[in-house]
């Protein structure tokens, strides 16, 4: 190989614990990939990179250690390619074939020096990057064909990172290399096919998704295009979660977006009788409170129905919370997103507890006390509360 090529390779190596990302682009034969990108990427078992291949209009990944992807750039990849790029802590170098063979290093810019003025706004790195080839963000619209952010989706694709960020707290506290997972009222799913790239590319995990939702023509559409990512591992039934028999194995995590009225109190009676792992809940319309609310001491709020309104939707969200806390599950209420892009913006997230027999009963007594009183004040009961109470 020569020499000039090997430094290339050299620069590589001595990139890698720095290492932003890196590119070779412009293929000198028809039988390389079109582009190759390498990044670094955190899983459960330490860091290893990325490679992207592109190829025929899909690209392909593989998690590689070091030593395995120095080894695969110097048998595969080096000397293929007419422009290279290494991204690092050490600054950004270009890099172009020469006509003879080897590479000559066409520019360098160097990094910031250390104490040296940083900008202000210094760009938030996302779990999904931009550039990355994410079939769901270019079908919506949010990158462009070369995998750039659409300036009008940006905050459609700060929203989804938001959401990805939250599950990848969850699972990095974990060593886990499967996952289950149940989506009720997935709609058209884009979270869905999301999350299925982010634990089978991101994370390296074997992933099982399988979302539910009423309309058949969604579901068809759905599957199909699960079939045209090559996404073997997810699949969408049509089914009412309100009455059919879904699932009889073992679920890791149940998400439900958006899942209209009582649909949420559904989806989260069915994973705490499950004894689901974990449960991300963004609720969207709630009108049964709103409907059953009878409570006289709080007339001076309930005579203005935007106000009836929105006290029942936190009251709603108030009693799943603390309805999964008392059947075992620790339990937070965030704000999913900034309420100016999307007013349904609460997210329930919950993790189920280790808690001995003993603290099981305390804690579901305390929080069915509690619930009882608040019902008691409202002059209504919720679906919630029976669905999760009754038989206790």
């Amino acid at each position: 190989m020569d020499g000039n090529i090997s430094r290339l390779r050299a620069d590589l190596e001595a990139a890698l614990p720095g290492l932003s990302k890196a590119v070779l682009s412009q293929p000198v034969d028809e039988l390389a990939d079109a582009k190759v990108v390498i990044r670094p990427v955190m899983l459960h078992a330490g860091r290893c990179y990325q490679v992207e291949r592109f190829r025929g209009g899909k690209a392909f990944h593989q998690n590689l250690g070091a030593d395995e992807l120095l080894r695969m750039f110097s048998g595969e990849l080096d000397g293929r390619y007419r422009q290279a790029l290494i991204a690092s802590d050490d600054g950004c170098a270009q890099y172009a074939l020469r006509a003879k063979g080897g590479y000559k290093r066409t520019s360098h810019a160097a990094a910031a020096r250390p104490g040296a003025a940083q900008p202000h706004n210094r760009e938030k790195r996302y779990i999904l990057a931009e550039g990355e080839n994410i079939p769901a963000l270019v079908d919506l619209g949010i990158f462009t064909a070369d995998l750039r952010i659409v300036k009008a989706k940006y905050d459609k694709y700060k929203q989804i990172n938001r959401f990805i960020e939250l599950v990848d707290d969850e699972l990095s506290k974990s060593d886990r290399r499967e996952i289950t997972v149940l989506d009720f009222g997935c709609g058209k799913s884009y979270l869905t096919f999301i999350l299925y790239y982010y634990f089978t590319v991101k994370r390296g995990m074997n992933a099982k998704i399988i979302g539910y939702d009423l309309k058949e023509d969604v579901v068809a559409r759905c599957n199909a295009v699960a079939g045209k990512y090559g996404y073997t591992g997810l699949r969408f039934v049509h089914a009412d979660v309100t009455r059919d028999v879904l699932y009889d194995e073992h679920i890791d995590m149940i998400v439900t977006l958006h899942a209209c009225d009582t649909a949420t109190d559904y989806a989260l009676a069915n994973a705490v009788n499950w004894n689901t792992d974990y449960i991300l809940a963004v609720p969207c319309c709630q009108h049964e409170l709103n409907g059953g609310l009878d409570a006289p001491a709080l007339r001076l709020m309930t005579k203005y129905g935007i106000l009836k309104e929105r006290f029942a939707t936190l009251a709603t969200d108030a009693l799943r919370a603390r309805a999964l806390e008392g059947r075992g599950y620790k339990t937070d209420v965030s704000e999913f997103i900034d309420i100016a892009h999307s007013p349904k913006n609460i997210l329930i997230r919950a993790k189920r507890a280790a808690l001995t027999d003993a603290a099981a009963v305390k804690r579901m007594a305390e929080a069915k006390a509690e619930i009882e009183t608040f019902c008691q004040m409202l002059g209504y009961t919720p679906l919630i509360v029976r669905l999760l109470f009754a038989e206790h």
